[in-house]
């Protein structure tokens, strides 16, 4: 027998969507507001943003400026447009740009800042990887509207994720995902060959003796390399968690009496900006929308 439609319990269930939804929306605001004045605090009452640094971390570490040759690199050193940083043997070392997002490069592996650029309008990053394997992990925070890892056959691209590029010694190209989206697309001699988005926990194998043929996202196995990054990234992201809270403090009792947060809610808040997690409800209004969207 089919079950009697119940007026009541529709409007019952409208009632409490509608409400759950406008309990979504009010905690958003706080949101918006707090990535505001991150925003704002971060880029406009901070003059010494350095765009990149290199952190020596271990093992042998070289840098080319651009028209130079290879010299030895010096820990803290800060890095320009067209700079190259290549690794060696039991070697690892980190690029860290806008203070906020970092590279991380593994033994053996070479990169060149092909694109360093911070407008008002957009703010760009290029990176191309000639060989090795590099871990990125790419912050809201950082600001940073396009960013690019070009390896002889793919581009990767993202905006707030964390991804592996590994370029194999027989030319074959992994990238595995381990926040967010990313989007691969492969090319040979200037013109595209295929294109596909891959999401988290995913990831795609490029052939170069195939590269019209649009690879298969697969799941990845976190090897030590990945593992390792991940819990450095945790750490590094803790570091900001800690900063943002020094540059926002002064405003914390006002948004914590305005908006009736607890100390519970607000870290909850702050860690999904920081880790990028958060997105608007999608009924959220328009000037919400494109009040985040400048962040």
């Amino acid at each position: 027998m089919a079950k009697k439609i119940d007026n009541k319990e529709i409007k019952s269930n409208k009632k409490a969507k509608s409400k759950s939804m406008r309990k979504i929306f009010l905690l958003i605001i706080p949101v918006i507001i707090i990535v505001c004045i991150i925003g704002f605090m971060w880029f406009t009452q901070t003059t010494d943003v350095v765009n990149a640094q290199l952190i020596v971390e271990s093992g042998t570490v070289q840098v080319k400026h651009a028209g130079g040759s290879w010299t030895s690199a010096q820990n803290s050193m800060l890095l320009h447009q067209s700079d190259s940083v290549k690794t060696g043997d039991n070697t690892s070392a980190s690029i860290i740009l806008f203070e906020s997002s970092i590279i991380r490069l593994d033994s053996n592996t070479e990169v060149t800042i092909q694109e360093l650029i911070q407008q008002e309008e957009e703010t760009s990053v290029e990176i191309k990887q000639d060989y090795g394997r590099t871990w990125n992990t790419i912050s809201k925070m950082s600001g940073i509207d396009n960013y690019e890892v070009h390896t002889p056959t793919t581009v990767a691209s993202v905006r707030g994720t964390s991804f592996d590029v590994y370029i194999l010694a027989d030319g074959n190209i992994i990238i595995s995902v381990g926040n967010g989206t990313v989007n691969v697309t492969t090319y040979e001699n200037g013109q595209i060959m295929s294109s596909i988005e891959v999401p988290e926990n995913l990831s795609v194998s490029v052939d170069p003796d195939n590269l019209n043929e649009t690879p298969e996202p697969q799941p990845y196995v976190k090897d030590e390399w990945i593992l390792g990054n991940q819990q450095k990234d945790d750490e590094f992201k803790g570091s900001l968690k800690e900063e943002l809270y020094k540059r926002i403090e002064p405003f914390l009792p006002e948004l914590k009496e305005q908006y009736g947060l607890t100390d519970q809610e607000l870290e909850a808040l702050i860690d999904g900006y920081v880790m990028g997690y958060f997105d608007l409800p999608s009924d959220s209004p328009e000037w919400a929308r494109k009040l985040f969207e400048l962040t």
